[in-house]
């Protein structure tokens, strides 16, 4: 019960700051830096408020984006079934996955972060298509930050990734208008379409998990394509060079 609520509290503090960052990350003129996450990735989840950051401390505009991962690529399960259960390789790719939670879970201690470890494996896509669809009204911030929170909060225990009544719900508390929402992530809506064509980019750019930043070339300086959040010292730096603070 202290847990649930210190994870509620903590939770609601992290709601709060919403209208913070949605007012100084309106402005799309800005340089971007794009910032591509999934929703079932705790370290993409650990990078969003520094992410956010930069919209802070810097001319920048913060351009979060999907990327669908792949659990067997990244070597946590050898397969993704109905279960959803997780089944990795070997004795070494189950202590891999399990540093990979702890690890997580650690970091998420320091950003007051709630955090529990994934009781199975998660489907991120329809997610992603509500997320996109969310983008399209500026609100993807208040969605990313709704779903992160909940989710993570309870290992994913109190929130069904998968279902599109829950996806909806979340949508319509974040203020979405859900006229069209349906149609879009339907089989023949615009959001396969879509998150094809932002997973394409990102693996052009040399994505290899998430989060992954882009920050392009300008003016003759170079630019950048990292990934893992700890990179973020270094897109501060070249920010930096480029004088936009």
């Amino acid at each position: 019960m202290n847990d649930q609520h210190n994870n509620e509290s903590q939770r609601a503090r992290i709601l709060d700051e919403i209208e913070h960052w949605q007012s100084i990350n309106q402005d799309q003129s800005k340089q971007h830096v794009t910032v591509y996450i999934d929703l079932k990735s705790p370290h993409a989840y650990l990078a969003v408020r520094p992410s956010l950051q930069l919209a802070h401390d810097y001319h920048v505009y913060v351009n979060f984006l999907p990327y669908t991962l792949s659990y067997v690529e990244l070597g946590v399960s050898t397969e993704v079934s109905e279960t959803m259960e997780r089944k990795p390789l070997n004795e070494a790719a189950d202590r891999k996955a399990r540093m990979y939670y702890a690890a997580a879970r650690e970091y998420a201690k320091i950003q007051d972060l709630p955090f529990r470890s994934p009781y199975r494996l998660l489907d991120s896509t329809l997610a992603h298509k509500a997320f996109l669809y969310a983008k399209h009204q500026n609100l993807e911030i208040p969605f990313m930050l709704y779903v992160y929170t909940k989710g993570w909060g309870s290992g994913w225990r109190d929130f069904e990734l998968e279902s599109t009544k829950v996806i909806s719900s979340s949508l319509t508390a974040c203020g979405v208008k859900m006229d069209d929402f349906e149609k879009f992530v339907g089989e023949a809506g615009e959001s396969s379409d879509e998150l094809k064509k932002h997973i394409a980019e990102a693996e052009k750019s040399g994505i290899a998990g998430v989060p992954h930043f882009v920050l392009a070339e300008k003016d003759g300086n170079r630019g950048l394509s990292l990934f893992g959040r700890e990179h973020l010292s270094l897109i501060r730096i070249r920010l930096a060079e480029r004088g936009p603070a």
